[in-house]
């Protein structure tokens, strides 16, 4: 539902508006209230109305000044204004001020139905634009080239893809397969080194290969490639039965590519051809050694493909932490508990069963993850040594693991230990934040332009983690806090006959003396000239 908030400085007039009209028929509620347009803008510290109708003539702030500021600093909300004016030169005016309509007193009912009809319709049609499936639909099928090729980029930069896979399988990414390698294309240097290019004319022939290589993407029905600075890079996947297999299939597709290139151009070109890997989470392995793989063109002259496991054999495949598992570890031990640090570290291991991995592999592994955790303690300011008695021997830690099985709970003991760490730790820095909350209120209730947005910047936090401290440690918020420290402080300074009550005012944030008159009677029903005539009778009592 909508919220409205009502400003007037007649209570007759708020109550009339708030108990006549059936606000559930128009998906409205009445949020709060205020006597004055000051008192509402301290009310936007709370909770953020869609609508207020305010009254014009108030004190301490009239309504076409909250208006203006509402404009400033809220511009979403609709502004109502309630008066007697009805003419086109006031119309103007509101209107300048971010008014959205007003409505003439004396208010009546079958007035206020209808403007407020009018209003949740036009907030409901807001939220339709928002949320048009149609226009969405559009605009994400105009965006599919953009999120296509984003994709294929955090494929090679070694980016979580994991979030993205709905939105590829929508937009017919050709990658199914269960081997995958990466390409990189570039053309040979001494085929146009005669030729006298400009920088645009060279561009137009890396265009023209980029057309080529996809032609023979698209004749097979598998296989992505996409420009990247001087170069195309091409992901190939493969169903093939076997590795040996994957790879003389991978490297004909890019033979062929490079005897179109020489065919229907005037140039040549060299490809880079990278590792072969099982997942396109490991894709990023595949490219760096491409292109490792494409600067032996140096030593192997142009115009052909090379596969970097020819000259560089090692291991047949990488098995590394994946920035999916890494994210999911992390994000379990600051957010989760134990069953979502148990369930992370299960996945980070998980793989171990199914695949053929060294030893050597292994240790490299165990030595990322504890990489990881130790990046996130630093993070946090914890000392490891509270954590794991040696500190930085846990390096070394792998040695003494006769199995999988007692790495992975090592892992989980250590993760674990480090996610009770950083929830003390988390407690005791929103319990310090609000001691200093507190100590600058103490400290600065008198300065009239005292707000939760300069409290936050003192304290480089946020406004909104601000006001949800101060729920928390407190029960209210910090308006709520600021607020009762003054009206004590104004209460102690009342005592002083010496102090003019202006000067009182003054000194607890009230600039306005009649402001600070309205504030102190709302607070005690008195006014604190009344107040202080008050202790003085008390005084008289006591003596006498």
């Amino acid at each position: 539902m909508f919220k409205v908030l009502l400003v007037d400085d007649e209570e007759e007039v708020r109550s009339g508006i708030k108990d006549r009209i059936d606000w559930n028929q128009f998906n409205l509620v009445a949020c709060g209230e205020a006597e004055n347009g000051r008192e509402a803008l301290e009310f936007f510290d709370e909770v953020i109305p869609d609508i207020v109708i305010t009254d014009i003539n108030m004190p301490f702030m009239d309504g076409l000044e909250l208006a203006e500021k509402i404009k400033e600093g809220f511009p979403t909300v609709k502004v109502v204004i309630l008066t007697g004016f009805d003419d086109f030169k006031f119309a103007q005016t509101a209107i300048k001020h971010g008014v959205r309509d007003y409505i003439l007193k004396p208010v009546l009912p079958a007035d206020i139905n209808a403007l407020l009809e009018k209003l949740n319709n036009q907030l409901l049609e807001e939220i339709n634009e928002k949320e048009d499936v149609e226009k969405l639909r559009k605009y994400f099928s105009e965006s599919l080239p953009v999120i296509r090729e984003n994709f294929l980029m955090s494929l090679i930069l070694g980016k979580s893809i994991i979030d993205d896979m709905d939105l590829i399988n929508e937009s017919d990414v050709a990658l199914d397969g269960k081997w995958f390698t990466s390409a990189i294309c570039k053309i040979d240097s001494e085929s146009i080194s005669g030729m006298n290019l400009s920088g645009e004319e060279v561009r137009f022939k890396r265009f023209s290969i980029f057309n080529i290589i996809n032609e023979v993407l698209e004749k097979h029905g598998s296989g992505e490639a996409f420009m990247y600075d001087d170069g195309i890079v091409i992901i190939l996947p493969s169903n093939s039965s076997s590795r040996p297999a994957a790879r003389n299939q991978m490297i004909d597709r890019l033979d062929e590519m490079r005897r179109s290139v020489e065919r229907f151009t005037d140039l040549t070109v060299s490809i880079g051809m990278g590792r072969i890997v099982q997942q396109l989470n490991q894709i990023r392995e595949s490219y760096l050694s491409a292109v490792t793989a494409r600067k032996y063109k140096t030593i192997l002259s142009g115009n052909k493909v090379i596969f970097v496991e020819d000259l560089e054999p090692g291991i047949g495949g990488f098995f590394h932490l994946d920035e999916k598992n890494e994210d999911h570890l992390v994000s379990s031990i600051k957010f989760g508990d134990e069953s979502k640090v148990r369930e992370a570290v299960d996945c980070l291991f998980g793989d171990f069963v199914k695949q053929q991995v060294s030893m050597q592999e292994c240790q490299l592994y165990f030595t990322e993850v504890v990489s990881t955790l130790m990046k996130l303690a630093r993070l946090f300011k914890i000392d490891l040594v509270d954590i794991f008695p040696g500190g930085s021997g846990m390096f070394m830690e792998f040695d003494r693991f006769n199995s999988i099985d007692q790495a992975r709970d090592w892992v989980f003991d250590f993760s674990f230990n480090l996610m009770k760490s950083i929830k003390e730790q988390r407690q005791d820095a929103s319990q310090i934040l609000y001691e200093k909350a507190v100590d600058y209120i103490n400290e600065n209730y008198s300065d009239a332009e005292m707000n939760v947005q300069k409290l936050s910047n003192h304290l480089f936090i946020s406004p909104s983690y601000m006001n949800l401290i101060f729920k928390r440690k407190s029960g209210d918020t910090f308006l709520k806090n600021l607020t009762a420290v003054r009206f004590e402080k104004a209460r102690e300074l009342l005592n002083d006959k010496s102090i003019k009550i202006a000067e009182v005012a003054e000194r607890v944030g009230y600039p306005d003396v009649s402001y600070f008159s309205y504030f102190f009677k709302k607070k005690t029903g008195i006014s604190p000239r009344e107040y202080r005539k008050s202790l003085e009778e008390e005084a008289v009592w006591e003596k006498g």
